[in-house]
């Protein structure tokens, strides 16, 4: 049977009111999480005053987020260990680890298992007859920053417990975390019941109290991901009117990916460096079409008279339907060319696509294993232009003198040059040749991940410069249908991956990786285990 994958829904704005200094009660912690990083994480549960419209009232909240939680989390830290010591005294009966089977962000016991037993070996003595089995030698301490897949269970001997199975059934186990076999006879041993998450709750007081009731707690409702929210908000006041631009992170405490200082948020258009000449001056230079409103046929249209692409009667023809979608005629060296800001036509006609404001709402997430990535919030059907690659425009020659003083800058340059190593004896090597660095400036672009079986590829478009000049912009295109929320991704080197392709079709020794390529971790079915940046 198929298992479909999980999605995770975008995480809701909370609604706080007008008022950013509204104070709220606070009835006190609920529940506790850490993550396999080791992050903690206490659920709140808020008084009278606030909820949300399907009426629950409780928020994830980090130690630091205010002087009264901090307040709360203290007593609640107290009142766990008061509890796993009375539990220690009882019997020394206990078990450590979270079932191998578990998702590392519903590890909701995995600490409070750990302090178990850490409370166990302080209670309990190595040479305690009460207990028959080496405690330290049983177990293993959970440390920061590690997940434990499987750890083995401590029991009393001769004491009854379950089967110690998770009831979430279904879940695969994941490759690569550390195991440590069981010993041999297994043991009896019981699961320590989860944190309570919604008993002994003190509720919000909304009556007078005496004096020796304990006043209620009050403390501002506090912001979710203060520099997620900052980061997102700077972004949106640059987007020039194009789709929404998040940031989702269900895999770790990252609240934003990591940026250089600096970083500036660019949508649609090049940062020049100095010795890259603007092309400003051209607008009164280009042909330009008297089509009216849209423009339907490119042999009539006169800014398409520069244009090589044409169909087999040697007619020009548009890069794009007359839906806007990319109908990939487009031959390798070869740019598209659009209407330009001359032309009579309007924003409606088809062959002004790349140029106009980005339509698709985008997701920068973090993946499991290949750091953040991105993807759409819609499907995208085949031929779908979903941006363009931004950031700082420099001389081919300087960009790539930064690139071998600074490797992690490499994988942010793409080459603006399309018609290198196209077949032309005539090709003057005075010609500048321009690269752009999305390294410093950029848009989310710059996040796309590599992938030998992709599901995008780039095509250089031009409209506001000719050809000639070597400074089109690269036009991200959906070479398939895509799902929504699935992982957008490119070929970093698409030349070697023909090539890699071609040797498994003649049957050919695989390529071997090149100096300086690294190790592919993109999964596909036919990845060549190496990527060259």
């Amino acid at each position: 049977m198929r298992r479909e994958h999980f999605i995770p829904s975008p995480t809701p704005v909370e609604d706080y009111g007008s008022d950013p200094d509204q104070e709220w009660t606070v009835a006190g912690i609920v529940g506790q999480s850490i993550d396999f990083l080791g992050v903690e994480r206490y659920e709140v549960k808020w008084g009278e005053g606030w909820q949300r419209a399907d009426r629950t009232n409780t928020t994830w909240e980090r130690p630091g987020t205010s002087d009264t939680v901090d307040g709360l989390i203290a007593r609640w830290n107290e009142k766990q260990e008061r509890r796993r010591r009375a539990a220690a005294l009882r019997s020394p009966e206990i078990a450590v680890g979270a079932p191998e089977h578990a998702v590392p962000h519903e590890d909701r016991t995995v600490e409070e298992l750990v302090r178990g037993y850490n409370t166990l070996v302080e209670v309990y003595p190595a040479d305690d007859p009460r207990v028959p089995l080496d405690l330290r030698g049983a177990a293993i301490r959970l440390r920061p920053g590690t997940r434990v897949a499987r750890v083995a269970r401590v029991a009393a001997s001769g004491s009854s417990g379950g089967s110690g199975k998770s009831s979430r059934s279904g879940s695969s186990s994941r490759s690569g975390s550390p195991e440590v076999p069981s010993p041999s006879p297994p043991l009896p041993s019981r699961l320590v019941r989860p944190i309570p998450r919604r008993a002994h709750v003190r509720r919000a007081l909304s009556s007078p109290v005496s004096a020796d009731e304990e006043k209620p707690d009050v403390a501002r409702l506090p912001t979710r991901y203060p520099r997620r929210e900052a980061l997102e908000k700077q972004w949106a006041a640059r987007l020039e009117g194009a789709a929404p631009v998040t940031i989702v992170n269900v895999v770790n405490s990252d609240e934003v990916p990591h940026l250089v200082d600096g970083f500036q948020y660019i949508e649609r258009s090049y940062v020049r460096a100095p010795d890259v000449p603007a092309t400003d001056h051209l607008a009164d230079c280009l042909v330009y079409c008297h089509c009216q409103q849209a423009c339907a046929d490119a042999e009539q249209c006169g800014c398409q008279d520069p244009s090589e692409l044409i169909d087999e009667k040697g007619f020009h023809v548009f890069a794009y339907s007359r839906r806007g979608l990319f109908n990939f005629l487009l031959p390798p060296g070869m740019e598209a060319i659009e209407c330009n800001a001359s032309c009579s036509c309007d924003d409606s006609c088809p062959n002004r696509v790349v140029q106009l404001p980005r339509d698709v709402p985008i997701e920068v997430f973090r993946t499991r294993n290949r750091g953040w990535g991105a993807r759409a919030t819609v499907a995208l059907p085949r031929g779908k232009v979903v941006g363009i690659y931004t950031g700082l425009a420099s001389l081919f020659s300087s960009l790539e003198e930064a690139a071998r003083r600074y490797d992690e800058r490499r994988s942010y340059i793409f080459d603006l040059d399309v018609r290198e190593g196209a077949d032309d004896e005539d090709a003057d090597d005075q010609v500048d040749r321009f690269s752009v660095d999305g390294h410093a400036y950029g848009n989310w672009t710059r996040f796309v991940n590599h992938s030998c079986e992709p599901n995008m590829r780039v095509y250089p478009v031009v409209w506001d410069t000719i050809p000639e000049l070597n400074q089109p912009y690269l036009a991200f295109v959906a070479t398939k249908d895509i799902p929504a929320r699935t992982e957008l991704t490119i070929d970093y080197d698409p030349k070697a991956g023909e090539e890699v392709r071609a040797a498994r079709r003649e049957c050919r020794e695989e390529l071997p990786a090149p100096e300086g390529a690294r190790q592919c971790m993109c999964g596909a079915a036919s990845c060549r285990g190496w990527v060259r940046v």
